[in-house]
C-alpha cells in the first residue's frame, strides 16, 4: 500500500523521484545523529562523528545532491533512481574536480554515488566509492522502529528500491503481453509523430520506428516517450519537448498521459522563459492536469492526463486526440512569446 505521508508530499512539492528521495532520505538521517553518523561510518565508509548533512549546494554551474562533513571529512554523495544518464557521469565529474581543489584545505575528501541499478564508473583521483538503494534498504532495516525510517522503507520498496527478493511465475507472465502493449504505445506516438514535427520539428529521440529508444527511456525515466532536444536555443543547458506515457508516478497514484516543456536552470533562456511563463501562465491555468514544476535543476511545465480517464475499448483514436490538442496548447504558448529563441518550424 502507498504511504499516505509521501503521496500527499509529493502532490504538493512536485518533485522529481530522484529529488524528492534524496531530500526526504536526508531528513531521515538528519532526526538522529547516531543514526547519521553510523550510515556515513558503515554505508560511505567514512570513520568519524559529528557529521552535517546539507543537501542542494550549488558550485558554479552543478548543484550537489548530499554533502556530509564535519572538522576532518568532506564527503560529496550524488544520488540516482533511474539508469545511468551522460549527465550523471559529467557531474560526477565535476564533483571529483571540486573535491580536489578542497584537498587543500581539508584532510580528507570523499566522492560517492548510490543508483539504482549497478553502474560501474572508472577510478577517480579522489577516494571514491559505489553503493545501490538496495545497501541503504539493508542498513536502515535494524533502525526499523524509528517511524520516520518506517516510513521511507516502505517508500523505498513502493519504488523498487528495496532490491530483488523474489522472481516468480507471474512475473515472467507478464512478459508475454509486454510486446504486444509496447505495440500500442507506438501506435499511439507514431499516429502523433507527423502532427508534433509541424509543430516543434522531426523528434531527436524515441521518433517512429525507434522502439530502442523509446526502450532505453523507459528503463532510465519510467516513461516511454517520444523527444525534441534544444527546443530552446543558447548555451550553458538542456530543453526539450516531450510527450509520453509516462509511469513514474510523482503527482498522482495513476499512470499518465503526459506532454511537459523543460529547461534546465543553468540554460541562458532560463530566466526569461520563467518570466514569460508567468506573463502567459493563463494558456496553461485553463487545461485539466496543469502543473509548473521549479526543481533545483530546472523547470518543467507539464500536462497530463490519467489512462484511466479513457474508455477501455477504442481509446486509441482518444489518446491521438488528446496528445493533439495538448501539444497545440504548448505551440499557442510559444506563439506568445517570439521574445524567446525557440527552434521550431515557424
Amino acid at each position: 500500500m502507498e504511504n499516505p505521508l509521501f503521496v500527499k508530499l509529493f502532490q504538493r512539492g512536485h518533485y522529481s523521484l530522484e529529488d524528492f528521495t534524496t531530500e526526504v532520505f536526508a531528513g531521515v538521517l538528519r532526526s538522529d545523529q547516531t543514526l547519521l553518523d553510523t550510515f556515513v561510518n558503515q554505508v560511505l565508509g567514512i570513520q568519524g562523528t559529528n557529521f552535517g548533512l546539507e543537501t542542494w549546494e550549488t558550485y558554479g554551474d552543478f548543484t550537489i545532491d548530499m554533502i556530509f562533513s564535519n572538522q576532518e571529512s568532506l564527503c560529496f554523495l550524488e544520488n540516482n533512481t533511474q539508469a545511468m544518464a551522460e549527465k550523471k557521469i559529467t557531474l560526477l565529474e565535476k564533483c571529483e574536480a571540486l573535491l580536489l581543489s578542497e584537498q587543500t584545505q581539508l584532510m580528507n575528501v570523499y566522492l560517492r554515488y548510490c543508483s539504482k541499478y549497478y553502474n560501474q564508473q572508472p577510478k577517480k583521483s579522489v577516494d571514491f566509492a559505489q553503493f545501490r538503494w538496495t545497501n541503504v534498504f539493508s542498513f536502515l532495516e535494524s533502525y526499523r522502529e524509528n517511524s520516520l525510517v518506517k516510513a521511507f522503507l516502505e517508500f523505498l520498496e513502493e519504488n523498487q528500491m528495496k532490491g530483488l527478493t523474489e522472481l516468480n511465475v507471474e512475473d515472467l507472465g507478464a512478459i508475454s503481453t509486454l510486446n504486444k502493449t509496447l505495440h500500442k504505445m507506438d501506435e499511439c506516438l507514431d499516429s502523433v509523430a507527423a502532427e508534433f514535427t509541424m509543430l516543434f520539428g522531426y523528434p531527436s529521440q524515441g521518433a517512429p520506428n525507434r522502439t530502442s529508444e523509446r526502450l532505453k527511456l523507459l528503463v532510465e525515466f519510467n516513461s516511454y516517450r517520444m523527444m525534441k532536444h534544444d527546443i530552446l536555443l543558447g548555451s550553458g543547458g538542456w530543453s526539450e519537448m516531450t510527450i509520453c506515457f509516462d509511469y513514474e508516478k510523482i503527482s498522482s497514484a495513476s499512470s499518465n498521459l503526459a506532454v511537459w516543456l523543460w529547461c534546465d536552470r543553468t540554460h541562458s533562456q532560463y530566466e526569461l522563459l520563467k518570466e514569460f511563463f508567468r506573463q502567459n501562465k493563463y494558456i496553461f491555468a485553463v487545461q485539466s492536469g496543469f502543473l509548473f514544476e521549479e526543481r533545483p535543476i530546472g523547470l518543467r511545465i507539464i500536462i497530463q492526463k490519467p489512462l484511466s480517464d479513457f474508455k477501455a475499448k477504442s481509446n486509441l483514436h482518444a489518446i491521438h486526440n488528446w496528445f493533439i490538442e495538448t501539444l497545440r496548447v504548448f505551440k499557442k504558448f510559444a506563439h506568445k512569446t517570439p521574445q524567446l529563441t525557440w527552434n521550431i518550424p515557424q
